[in-house]
């Protein structure tokens, strides 16, 4: 008999980005129409395989890989020859992989990043990915 899945039991513990083969950081959390959904009954996911954007929350641990990409798209102009798969992994509290989100062709389209004159609480980061395709494993 499977087990049904509950929202706590979707909820990652700990949600990572990968650019290319390689993890890069932590992040805080990621949103888009395809995260935080579990696919109904097996069937496909809202979002996968067609373009679309995602936002990411920045944690604490910010990797000069991602920086050096957001900075290469966005401030040197370079997006269209910058273009990237990203791959957004939500981990359990053990660690394990709960599910893989690939966005193949991914290239930042606005990065906001906090005020250096405001005392509003722990600096955050956000990153607003656009991609041409989305494909989601378990």
């Amino acid at each position: 008999m499977p087990i049904e899945e509950t929202p706590e039991a979707r909820l990652p513990a700990a949600v990572t980005v990968e650019l290319g083969a390689f993890q890069v950081e932590t992040v805080r959390s990621v949103s888009g129409p395809a995260f935080g959904t579990a696919p109904p009954c097996g069937g496909p996911l809202d979002g996968a395989g067609r373009p679309g954007e995602v936002t990411i929350v920045r944690g604490p641990d910010k990797s000069a890989a991602f920086t050096d990409w957001l900075t290469r798209c966005l401030v040197e102009r370079a997006a269209d020859r910058s273009r990237q798969a990203v791959t957004v992994v939500h981990y359990a509290a053990d660690r394990t992989p709960l599910r893989r989100y690939r966005l193949a062709g991914a290239v930042p389209t606005a990065w906001q990043t906090p005020d250096d004159g405001t005392d509003a609480g722990p600096a955050e980061e956000s990153v607003t990915l656009a991609y041409e395709e989305l494909t989601v494993s378990g």
